[in-house]
């Protein structure tokens, strides 16, 4: 079984340097990933080709929620190709805390476009890698849940660019 990628694309009014350093730098990350909470956003990013990025996002309840990212490939302003895991504490990559047949590693392509007139376009591409039938069929059945998981990250992005 081979699961469809699920995309979601989103124009923002912020010119594309500026889109790039809100999805790129902790400091900016911590902000839209954590609105009320930014300084218990946990980051540890080692931006490169190769590199990782462990950060844990409190939730409301008090927990933190974590993550790791592994770079495949960065090409500035133009496109990040990543594997996404949740993770424990430690770093060890964990099944989906709510989820346990979530996939265990996602493949994300990022692309940016520079619009013009202060406007830029991101687009995130998400499929199951290394996944298990069961787990690509809980990716396909959670497609509804997951546009609006990212319409909600999506508004959160437009909330911190319009403060700036």
């Amino acid at each position: 079984m081979t699961t469809a990628p699920l995309t979601v694309s989103r124009v923002f009014k912020a010119p594309l340097a500026l889109l790039w350093q809100v999805q790129t730098e902790p400091a900016h990350m911590a902000k839209w990933l954590s609105p009320d909470n930014p300084a218990a956003f946990i980051s540890r990013m080692d931006f490169r080709e190769g590199g990782t990025h462990f950060y844990g996002s409190p939730m409301p309840d008090g927990s933190i929620m974590y993550g790791i990212v592994t770079y495949r490939e960065i090409v500035p302003m133009q496109r990040i190709v990543h594997v996404q895991s949740f993770a424990d504490k430690d770093g060890n990559i964990t099944p989906h805390p709510m989820a346990p047949t979530w996939p265990r590693e996602m493949l994300a392509t990022t692309t940016y476009e520079d619009l013009g007139d202060g406007t830029s376009r991101l687009s995130i591409t998400w499929v199951p890698l290394n996944a298990t039938e069961v787990e690509e069929a809980t990716f396909d059945g959670a497609r509804a849940g997951m546009q609006g998981g990212w319409d909600h990250q999506f508004g959160q992005i437009e909330t911190y660019l319009a403060g700036l």
